[in-house]
């Protein structure tokens, strides 16, 4: 299968940072594909402010700030009718867009993933978010807390460590040798 071609900026992460003295607003072209952005304030980008977005869409952003404050400096006669010259040409919007944008950093291009692996790892994302919401999910689908002993009339408890064999032997007042191996030791209490 072959790869598809990607553009180089795709992975390009900027800084656009309104360098003017008024809003960025949406209805002055602070928008992607139809859909606003917004800096701290919530309805606009404001002077001075700075926003961390993909690549396409801070070069997007800066181009129409560029225009913004290019139509702003039109040339006007007396009246305050336009004259007819032309408000930009390629170089000078080329430069005015690229003062708005600082490259920050590339991200890595993500690997591909199979269907299994993309599932798999939303099956990760909602275990971790039940465990985050349901801090005791775990032991309400096992009726006991995991890394509680059971007790003596249930099936035989799993013990983690060395030292919680002991501890639980000390519990209940069972003698043994410290030095023997926690298996040796598990006999113990069972018996």
């Amino acid at each position: 299968m072959a790869e598809i071609a990607t553009n180089p900026n795709d992975y390009k992460v900027v800084t656009f940072t309104n360098k003017t003295s008024f809003a960025f607003t949406p209805e002055l072209g602070c928008m992607y594909d139809s859909l606003p952005i917004f800096g701290k304030s919530g309805a606009s980008v404001e002077p001075g402010e700075s926003v961390v977005l993909p690549y396409h869409i801070g070069n997007l952003l800066a181009k129409n700030l560029a225009k913004a404050v290019m139509n702003r400096n039109a040339p006007e006669d007396a009246k305050g009718i336009p004259t007819g010259v032309s408000l930009w040409d390629e170089e000078s919007l080329k430069r005015t867009q690229a003062s708005f944008i600082t490259e920050m950093y590339s991200e890595e291009k993500p690997a591909a993933m199979t269907e299994t692996d993309r599932l798999m790892a939303k099956v990760e994302e909602y275990k971790q978010l039940v465990e985050k919401l349901i801090p005791d999910a775990a032991k309400t689908a096992t009726g006991t807390p995991n890394d509680a002993p059971q007790s003596p009339g249930n099936s035989p408890a799993v013990y983690s460590d060395k030292a919680d064999v002991i501890a639980e032997l000390e519990k209940r007042a069972i003698p043994h040798d410290k030095r023997k191996s926690k298996d040796e030791l598990e006999k113990l209490l069972v018996s």
